[in-house]
């Protein structure tokens, strides 16, 4: 029921679990343990060179959650976690056709947020992770995702597993630091 562009719709999804999913983490645990380059179809941007509004906000929560973890945690856990794919049972991948405009991004962006909210909805855990997407030629090794199409978000789903890890809540700005009336 997400809103896109005059309902273009450009969004596909791919639901990678069981043995598939298996494949996935096998391959991501090996090119991260092999120092693999990443190489997202959506490169990132280093954090010196996004606008200090933003910037600020990553310095923020990057402080939060050294402080939030635990020194096993920060040590092994986090990086380790983050190479066995967040040990999701599940994981969507969203995909748009490398040929579209800005605003089917803004498109993918609804789509996803209405995924979330609807997992959340059903009782279950989730989250976006750059950690999904970064090694797109492993993912395509064992999906039947096209060259034309861009992987662009992977989201884990699944309910919680109960670790300190998962916890941790980032702060959300309040409401005066985003919003200007103007009457």
């Amino acid at each position: 029921m997400a809103p896109s562009w005059v309902d273009s719709q450009p969004w596909k999804i791919y639901l990678a679990k069981g043995k598939t999913l298996e494949k996935l983490k096998t391959l991501h645990l090996e090119n991260s343990m092999a120092g693999k380059i990443t190489a997202s179809e959506w490169p990132p941007m280093h954090r010196i060179n996004w606008d200090e509004f933003p910037r600020d906000n990553m310095a923020k929560l990057n402080l939060s959650r050294t402080a939030f973890l635990t020194k096993d945690e920060l040590d092994s856990g986090w990086t380790k976690v983050q190479q066995n794919l967040y040990y999701a049972p599940a994981v969507f991948y969203l995909t748009i056709p490398k040929n579209s405009s800005n605003w089917s991004i803004y498109d993918l962006g609804s789509f996803s947020q209405t995924l979330l909210l609807a997992a959340t909805d059903m009782g279950l855990g989730s989250m976006v992770a750059y950690e999904f997407v970064k090694y797109p030629d492993e993912i395509r090794q064992v999906l039947p995702i096209p060259e034309k199409e861009a992987i662009a978000v992977g989201i884990a789903v699944g309910y919680e597993a109960k670790n300190h890890i998962n916890n941790f809540k980032s702060e959300r700005l309040s409401l005066d630091k985003v919003l200007q009336i103007f009457d």
